[in-house]
């Protein structure tokens, strides 16, 4: 009896690491694609503000845009609604016990991939989430030992660890943001999937991958960064604020508009492809300039002004029929909001930029001890942790009692839906049945 629960486990991890390598091979194939094309129309990053007499289009870029634009537009209205699927359809999905709407999933894959590949201002982290459960949920028959939540989670979790070369926080997010739980008969079969996912990712593509340079050693802990570390997080949490209610307002206002979902990404595409020889930085993911400002290379002004630009371009791409990440907007603007710190004290450092980088990104997300992890494994530098976490906290914190747990459950609620809800609704159950059982003992 002892060795068939045994085995019944074992097979269960050996199970869910296969699920992840599956996954993991899938993503490389999602991430070479997009790669592929960024490397085409890649443009030079100016690090101070571009005069008009410097001023260059690029037509590469010109065609990838519009190109771009009019089959998202295509793939969009495609979709029901039409709405783009995501993380938060997962989370439903996991709560309820449901499987996943698979044609609408790998509908919004595909659209992923073109607004990623075309340059719009959005990133990869939330379609690769969906993009694995809905992998998993296709798989689901092979995987029966594996309860239906467990086999999601595994699933964004796969393909979170394979993208970002991160498998520590991607378990830690599908238990803190997916599975919204701890539980130790779901724990192991989703590290197993996140280290399946990894594994395959290191074989393909190598285990050197960093998406973050950090170079030099953080500034000793005493009361002024810490200071520092509080003002960083309380600013990370009203820009991330403002980021959350305009990504998931963004959409409704644009459907009031009545302009045919055919035709709504042309007009970011427009926009983007106007400011891109000024804002370089603003086209695409971003991650080249989040690594200049994390090397000090921008100015003060410009800092803030990229800030700024970041969440209104990500938003309404996403608002007009593009669709991607939130993950690496929200560390761009938060990179480029801490650097303007690193700038202003005169620290020579990049320690704030870290720790805006981290705070924006845990608000967007609404997890805010992976956020921490998922940086630090994708710059492999732990030392700036501890100050990380009163950053994180505090802007979470701000951007939880201002607009909600994060950008997926603020999307939810303008649908109507509150994961939370169900919570409280199941804690007043059980006090009600509670109360019964005393009367009758009673």
């Amino acid at each position: 009896m002892y060795l068939k629960e045994l085995f019944t486990q074992i097979l269960r991890l050996f199970l869910a690491l296969a699920l992840g390598n599956i996954i993991g091979f899938a993503t490389f194939a999602f991430y070479s694609i997009v790669s592929f094309a960024l490397d085409i129309w890649k443009l030079d990053i100016a690090t101070d503000f571009v005069s008009f007499s410097d001023v260059e289009y690029s037509p590469i870029l010109a065609i990838f845009l519009f190109v771009g634009s009019i089959i998202a537009g295509l793939i969009f209205n495609l979709l029901e609604g039409p709405r783009s699927h995501g993380p938060a359809d997962l989370m439903v999905c996991i709560r309820n016990e449901d499987s996943p709407n698979l044609k609408a999933g790998f509908i919004t894959s595909c659209l992923t991939m073109v607004s990623v590949s075309s340059g719009s201002s959005v990133g990869m982290f939330g379609p690769i989430i969906h993009y694995g459960g809905c992998i998993a949920a296709s798989l689901e028959r092979f995987f029966k030992l594996l309860s239906r939540g467990v086999v999601l989670a595994a699933g964004g979790a796969a393909g979170i660890a394979a993208l970002f070369s991160a498998p520590i926080a991607a378990s830690i997010f599908a238990h803190e943001m997916l599975l919204r739980r701890f539980r130790a008969n779901e724990s192991l079969p989703v590290v197993m999937a996140a280290l399946g996912g990894y594994f395959a990712a290191v074989m393909l593509l190598g285990d050197n991958r960093r998406f973050l340079s950090i170079v030099g050693d953080p500034p000793p802990l005493d009361p002024t960064s810490l200071g520092l570390a509080i003002l960083v997080g309380i600013f990370s949490g009203l820009l991330s604020s403002l980021y959350v209610y305009l990504i998931g307002s963004g959409p409704g206002w644009v459907k009031k508009t009545n302009i045919s979902p055919i035709f709504r990404p042309i007009i970011p595409a427009t926009i983007l492809f106007i400011i891109s020889p000024f804002f370089p930085q603003l086209i695409g993911p971003g991650m080249p300039a989040v690594n200049l400002a994390l090397a000090g290379e921008f100015t003060f002004l410009l800092l803030l002004t990229l800030a700024f630009l970041k969440i209104i371009a990500t938003a309404m791409c996403r608002s007009f029929g593009f669709h991607g990440g939130i993950l690496l907007p929200a560390c761009f603007f938060g990179a480029m909001l801490g650097s303007a710190f690193d700038v202003a004290i005169g620290s020579g450092s990049h320690l704030y930029a870290i720790l805006g980088a981290a705070a924006c990104t845990g608000s967007a997300i609404g997890a805010p001890i992976a956020a921490v992890v998922i940086l630090f494994e994708m710059s492999g530098d732990y030392r700036f942790i501890v100050l990380a976490l009163v950053s994180v906290s505090l802007s979470c914190q701000i951007s939880r009692t201002l607009v909600g747990r994060s950008t997926w459950d603020f999307g939810l609620r303008m649908r109507g839906i509150s994961l939370d809800d169900d919570s409280e609704r199941q804690a007043k159950l059980k006090t009600i049945i509670r109360k019964k059982s005393q009367v009758k003992k009673t």
